[in-house]
């Protein structure tokens, strides 16, 4: 069984994010992982709803070596960011995993 490895980003831009996505997901596809981007950050994860598809791909993509053999060229984060805290959001703004 092949492991798969998330990787997000949260809060906002910085020029090193896409770097260092990059050097994470080529270590893990060396080391026979899978990765996942969850894009819009751990705002795309309140949004992700299992029992509708129309949110799977817009907010989890796999991810493959053509995908980050050149995000290091741009900065910011190509899987975009937000500025959800997940220790602050409200327990009624949670969505009900079941």
């Amino acid at each position: 069984m092949t492991k798969t490895i998330g990787i997000l980003t949260g809060g906002g831009d910085v020029p090193g994010l896409n770097p260092c996505m990059k050097a994470v997901a080529m270590s893990a596809f060396e080391q026979g992982y899978k990765m996942v981007g969850i894009r819009r950050g751990w705002g795309g994860l309140l949004q992700y709803n299992l029992d509708e598809p129309s949110t799977h791909d817009y907010y989890i993509r796999p991810l493959y070596r053509d995908d980050v053999r050149t995000i290091d060229r741009s900065g910011g984060t190509f899987l975009h960011t937000s500025r959800t805290n997940p220790q602050k959001v409200k327990p009624e703004n949670v969505p009900d995993f079941k």
